[in-house]
């Protein structure tokens, strides 16, 4: 166990203008655009839950005069997701806190806890980059792969489509080459089926624009594709690189002349040697990832002379703060409002 190291300021007459140095920064909250992406209001009662949903119903067909109505049906389907617990503990002893001349060693260690507010998001990554930096494991969508795949658990093409939600992009040297993918994705979309032989989307949930997740490392050239008012011809990512450019010459951005709205989240959370980027429909009724929350965070002090202290903390002097939760993660049903661009 690691405990706080107060030594450095225990001395007398300590300056305390930049105590706050890490306490200042807001950085232990989630995104305000995971929401858009992830379900966070999913509740839990088991530490285990199986989801379950029917696929698309049949459509209407011809009915010729005289013949027998046509029949069909479709099938239930279900997937599970698990509960994990989480906690922190923080200790110190007990004289370290009476004479830290901060007087901020408590406050500082209540940071652990604002940590959690971030579970959710770092759940998200993992599931978005197929990682268990966080989740100790990753689980499956209602059709019995991972959040993104060319192929639907019995080997068919994800979503009635050729790709599924897989793009092969051109790279992320050239403008030209991202708004080509990223109208490629649109097309991917448009082509998806419901699996009875109809387009899954309508055009209400297609124009209602996306969220694109990428590398901040591609921060620059994202903005430049989507949010640059009017674009060099001919331009790169790093330059002039893809062609000559014409002394004064522009031209508009096309994916704002379309007026479809596109939200860039460029994220350290992706590493600078992936270029893969990731777009999600704002318009679908339910977002393609879910938090499971079975208990919110609780906080536990033991600090000597309270009535919190344990026998612990009477006996070795060691105070703590400490928190945990329970909660997890998954892909909501089929994950048909998200697409990753593979490069």
């Amino acid at each position: 166990m690691s405990n706080i190291i107060a030594s450095a300021n225990l001395a007398n007459g300590l300056r305390t203008e930049f105590a706050d140095t890490y306490m200042a920064i807001r950085n232990r909250q989630a995104d305000s655009r995971l929401a858009k992406v992830m379900d966070l209001g999913v509740g839990a009662t088991n530490r285990n839950h199986t989801f379950g949903y029917f696929d698309a119903a049949p459509h209407a067909e011809h009915w010729p005069r005289g013949s027998s109505i046509a029949s069909d049906g479709n099938k239930a389907k279900s997937f599970d997701v698990s509960v994990y617990n989480w906690g922190r503990r923080v200790p110190w002893h007990m004289d370290d806190r009476a004479d830290d001349q901060t007087g901020t060693l408590f406050d500082s260690a209540k940071g652990a806890g604002n940590s959690f507010a971030l579970l959710p998001e770092r759940f998200f990554f993992d599931l978005l980059l197929s990682t268990t930096t966080t989740l100790p494991g990753l689980p499956t969508a209602g059709d019995g792969v991972a959040l993104f795949s060319a192929t639907n658990g019995d080997g068919g093409a994800r979503f009635g489509i050729t790709g599924g939600n897989i793009i092969t992009g051109g790279g992320v040297l050239n403008l030209s080459d991202i708004l080509t993918d990223y109208y490629a994705t649109m097309a991917r979309y448009r082509g998806m089926q419901d699996g009875k032989g109809q387009p899954l989307f309508s055009n209400d949930i297609l124009d209602a624009g996306v969220t694109i997740i990428c590398g901040a490392h591609l921060e620059h050239v994202m903005e430049q594709a989507f949010i640059q008012k009017m674009q060099a011809a001919g331009m790169s990512a790093t330059g002039a690189q893809s062609g000559t450019i014409v002394a004064g010459a522009s031209q508009s951005n096309l994916s704002q002349d379309a007026n479809r709205p596109v939200d860039i989240w460029p994220t350290s959370r992706i590493a600078a040697s992936n270029d893969d980027w990731f777009v999600f429909l704002n318009g679908v009724p339910t977002p393609p990832t879910f938090l499971l929350d079975r208990e919110g965070i609780v906080e536990q002090t033991s600090l000597m002379g309270d009535q919190s202290a344990g026998d612990h903390t009477k006996t070795t002097g060691e105070e703590f703060i400490q928190w945990h939760s329970r909660q997890g993660a998954g892909v909501a049903g089929e994950p048909f409002g998200a697409i990753q661009v593979n490069n």
